[in-house]
């Protein structure tokens, strides 16, 4: 503490003077370390695109520096930390989401006489190995022959409208796999799984195999030869829909001795493809179906006969973070939904209400001043996808503040977040030694309309204590590109030489 002693009247005005000196530089050492600049390649950035900018010490919430906090930006996948703490806060760190099969049939013998429901519990991350566990299930009860219909239930959530033009675009052509629809039943992150193996011989076409064997409706327009050894691969993919059939397009070349080459696309339909996964493992695990493959919502309120959980919703969290998995995001945010009673169907914007009521009370519980001053955070999807989601740096350390204070979701919270040395983003792995063992964080990115770069995340002091950070970076319409050393290396800098001083 300083305590400053009123100087005796008999002093001399020489006296008065050391005194005074003195008490400014003890001043000047109280004083925060905002008096310092360090975001110097963001504030000159700040020129030609928009930037918002904080970082904190998070013991006392002693500002560092920051630029524009309070301006609201599009913050791409930094979005994830919201539904990532929603998430937590909502369901907690251990909990699991069930997967089952139902039917309102008997069984007799061997025999399920009555249709086998797949009810869809909104599981981020199944995928065909808990797919393969829960038909296992139905081997183990002695089931081999289904008297009725394999009926797909994706009632929890409905069918959810597409709303970013990605989604949309890809219910006809996707080139990639962020961009998959949302179900309470996908599987596989609603993506269509291909492996690419070299040929035998130089000239040899490749060989593709869709996961799983004797996938149905789903063509392959293969272009993809074998090269010689040594010579390097290259892959082009896509898929197609038309008139009720896929077409997966693959072109290039990989080298003799390779493989597999692991490929997903998104799906058209994620409960429809869901369908057809289940009908080709079941019978390639021996289980006759006569009747017919559909979906349709809320058909499973009868008996369970089998059922398979998900890992925990902290061990969910690492994926999700690490490979920005937009899926698991938007069905993670759809689910806090679901569980709350919202009506069905339910839209991301609708479920996204928990993320913007999250970010309000993060707000005035760390920022109270700033809590009430005009309108709240804008989320319109957990992904991030949405250009229409709005923050500003101070929103997002908000959240990393009132998550830093929640002793049961902070590990959780904190564990998710990647390290750049183990994390797979090229974007974090350049950098310093501090910068690659010394933050968290989460990136965002998108390319269209305007370039947007950010980075939220937190820090640990050399003291042992905890910081944060968040930088979003946004083009304008005059100038809407921004390259990668503008926007990565001008924060990358800034944050090192936070570091080095922190």
């Amino acid at each position: 503490m300083l305590i400053v002693r009123n100087p005796a009247r008999s002093r001399s005005s020489s006296g008065r003077v050391v005194a005074t000196a003195l008490l400014a530089c003890l001043v000047c050492m109280a004083l925060p370390a905002s008096a310092a600049s360090y975001l110097d390649s963001l504030r000159a950035l700040s020129g030609q695109a928009q930037v918002s900018a904080m970082v904190i010490r998070l013991e006392d919430m002693a500002v560092i520096d920051e630029i524009n906090a309070d301006q609201r930006l599009t913050p791409a996948s930094v979005s994830k930390l919201f539904a990532a703490a929603a998430g937590l806060e909502q369901f907690g760190p251990a909990h699991r989401f069930t997967s089952r099969f139902k039917t309102n049939g008997s069984v007799f013998g061997n025999t399920l006489n009555g249709n086998l429901v797949f009810v869809g519990g909104g599981d981020p991350a199944l995928d065909n190995a808990r797919l393969w566990r829960l038909i296992n299930g139905l081997r183990e009860r002695g089931i081999t022959r289904v008297n009725g219909d394999l009926v797909v239930d994706d009632g929890l959530f409905g069918t959810v409208p597409c709303l970013t033009k990605d989604r949309c675009d890809a219910q006809r052509v996707a080139s990639h796999a962020y961009s998959a629809p949302l179900s309470s039943a996908g599987v596989n992150f609603a993506t269509v799984q291909t492996n690419v193996y070299a040929g035998e011989r130089a000239g040899d076409p490749a060989r593709v195999e869709l996961l799983p064997r004797g996938l149905s409706d789903y063509r392959i327009a293969n272009d993809v030869s074998t090269t010689l050894p040594g010579t390097r691969p290259s892959l082009s993919v896509w898929r197609s829909y038309d008139n009720g059939m896929s077409t997966l397009h693959l072109r290039g070349s990989v080298p003799m001795g390779t493989g597999p080459y692991k490929v997903h696309r998104a799906v058209t339909g994620p409960a429809e493809d869901t369908a057809r996964v289940l009908s080709a493992m079941l019978a390639d695990m021996g289980i006759t179906v006569t009747g017919h493959t559909r979906v349709q919502g809320n058909a499973g309120n009868g008996t369970t006969l089998t059922q398979v959980e998900s890992e925990t919703l902290a061990e969910q969290l690492i994926p999700l973070m690490a490979y920005s998995n937009n899926y698991m995001a938007d069905v993670l945010t759809l689910d806090l939904a679901a569980d709350s009673g919202y009506n069905r169907p339910l839209t991301l914007p609708l479920a996204s209400q928990a993320l913007e009521a999250l970010a309000d009370r993060a707000l005035r519980e760390s920022f109270p001043m700033q809590a009430n001053a005009g309108s709240g955070a804008v989320l319109d999807s957990g992904s991030g996808l949405a250009v229409s989601n709005k923050l500003s740096a101070r929103d997002l350390i908000a959240l990393l503040s009132y998550m830093y204070r929640q002793p049961s979701l902070f590990p959780a919270f904190y564990g998710s977040i990647p390290v750049p040395l183990s994390a797979p983003s090229r974007t974090l792995k350049q950098g310093n030694f501090d910068w690659l063992t010394r933050i968290n964080a989460k990136t965002g990115t998108l390319s269209e309309p305007v370039t947007v770069r950010a980075l939220a995340g937190y820090f640990r002091l050399q003291n042992g204590g905890y910081g944060a950070f968040a930088f979003v970076i946004n083009g304008t319409s005059s100038r809407p590109s921004l390259s990668y050393r503008q926007t990565v290396t001008a924060y990358q800098t800034d944050m090192e030489s936070i570091l080095a001083d922190y």
